[in-house]
């Protein structure tokens, strides 16, 4: 599948120069898709990559609804009252372009979706005590692990019916699950991030949280970042906490709510020294703070924003934030730089509570001749999407007139040499590779920042590619 999609932007790029001789062609798009929600009533809307307005009313949905995207299909999670998920073929965001509508449980509220493979994923059931283990092909049911062990007050006259398993994330062949634990509306037990083991089915171990109702959570370079809120109505107990990953440990409070001044909610990251959570101060007033993953320090708010429900950063490194202001509510786009407003507000219809991003980064194809021409010069693009996930496309292009010997390597930090994608004589012209984020041994990496590197006949280049996880 994936072969296929790249030989397919290939051969897009050949045609799209092969018209003039010598020009541009686009690889591909991304685009944001957003539910949107009055509490009454829900919808889709989009926004392609490079646009600054968004196309509304795609698809009537469930009030409470959130959206993720995986392998190129775009999910609605319909939350408490539906409980179900929608698999949606992008290209077609209504109606016909609904691939299957399945229902999770009677009165599940599912809340977030963590991917192993086409056809493994994990559903978190906040009402429920059971984490289920569907097929994303067909969105059948293939299997259940049981929480329960993990209510609120566990064993007690006290415990709670569920554990509120709310977001989830995967990293290094095991799924972590955040369980609030609440007592009725308020913080009550020790909340938890449940692991387990992706191959096996089973719970690995339980990792304490010092601040209570874990609300979000991201990865970065095998840190898992999680938002805690603590009680909404104390704008003081909750912070951001760091689980480091390889040892399943819980590392403390990053920064704490005090610091924040305000009631921690929503995260995304932008690299290793950039992040950005949303920060409510009294209610609906949330505002955006950047911040550094490493010391935790914490800069002004982002400008315009003043109702943040949710945010997300693009592959091409732009913050999208869903801000539900009750004059202008809309998308707001910022470049992660220097937090400069880049867009907004773009309406999307109904106010907008979650974003998720589908498809490819557009990138443009170095100049490349027709066949009567010589290509202009030896170059290494970047890679796209940048920063990826899965997989990274990497452009290059070999000045001619006659063959020549490329290597093209990918290398950590360090200097050491994780993966060979090329190392053979090649025809002038333009040419894409592809990283999928593996070692020489077939292995996922880490993420983090990693060095791609071009040598031919004596030239060198580099660029440098993000991995998220």
């Amino acid at each position: 599948m994936l072969k296929t999609r790249i030989l397919k932007i290939f051969l897009a790029a050949i045609l799209a120069l092969g018209i003039s001789g010598v020009g541009q062609g686009v690889i591909a798009g991304q685009m944001a898709v957003i539910t949107t929600t009055d509490y009454s009533s829900g919808n889709l809307a989009s926004i392609a990559e490079g646009e600054t307005t968004a196309t509304i009313d795609l698809l009537p949905l469930h009030s409470d609804l959130v959206v993720t995207a995986y392998e190129g299909y775009v999910y609605v999670i319909e939350r408490k009252g539906a409980d179900d998920i929608i698999k949606l073929d992008p290209e077609n965001l209504g109606e016909g372009g609904i691939i299957y509508q399945k229902s999770v449980g009677n009165d599940s509220n599912p809340h977030d979706i963590a991917f192993v493979s086409e056809h493994k994923a994990y559903v978190s059931r906040y009402d429920d005590t059971a984490l289920w283990i569907i097929d994303p092909s067909t969105g059948d049911k293939t299997g259940e692990i049981d929480l329960s062990d993990f209510v609120a007050y566990a064993g007690t006259d006290s415990a709670e019916a569920a554990p509120q398993m709310s977001s989830m994330a995967i990293a290094g062949g095991k799924l972590y699950v955040a369980c609030q634990r609440l007592k009725g509306w308020d913080p009550g037990d020790v909340s938890l991030i449940v692991v387990i083991d992706v191959t096996t089915d089973s719970v690995v171990k339980a990792i304490e949280l010092e601040r209570k109702n874990p609300f979000d959570m991201a990865l970065f370079d095998g840190k898992l970042y999680v938002t805690c809120t603590g009680s909404w109505w104390d704008p003081t107990d909750g912070g951001l906490e760091v689980i480091d990953t390889a040892t399943d440990t819980n590392q403390g409070v990053l920064i704490s709510e005090t610091e924040l001044a305000g009631n921690l909610s929503g995260i995304a990251l932008a690299s290793a020294s950039k992040g950005y959570v949303s920060v409510m101060g009294t209610w609906p007033n949330t505002v955006v703070k950047p911040f550094d993953p490493v010391d935790g320090s914490v800069g002004e708010p982002l400008e315009e924003v003043s109702s943040a429900a949710d945010l997300a950063v693009s592959g091409t490194g732009e913050l999208y934030v869903a801000d539900r202001a009750m004059e202008h509510p809309g998308i707001y786009i910022y470049d992660t730089t220097g937090d400069h407003l880049l867009a907004g507000p773009i309406s999307t219809g109904l106010p907008p509570n979650s974003i998720a991003f589908v498809g490819e980064v557009t990138t443009d194809v170095a100049e490349q001749a027709s066949p009567e021409l010589t290509p202009l010069g030896t170059s290494l693009g970047q890679n796209y999407p940048n920063p990826f996930n899965a997989s990274t496309v990497i452009p290059y292009q070999i000045s001619g007139p006659e063959e020549s010997f490329v290597r093209l390597e990918v290398y950590d930090p360090l200097g050491r040499l994780v993966k060979t994608l090329v190392c053979q004589q090649q025809d002038p012209g333009t040419h894409l590779a592809i990283w999928d984020g593996r070692d020489l041994s077939g292995e996922p990496v880490s993420s983090g920042m990693y060095l791609i590197k071009l040598e031919i006949d004596g030239t060198t280049k580099t660029v440098k590619a993000t991995l998220l996880k």
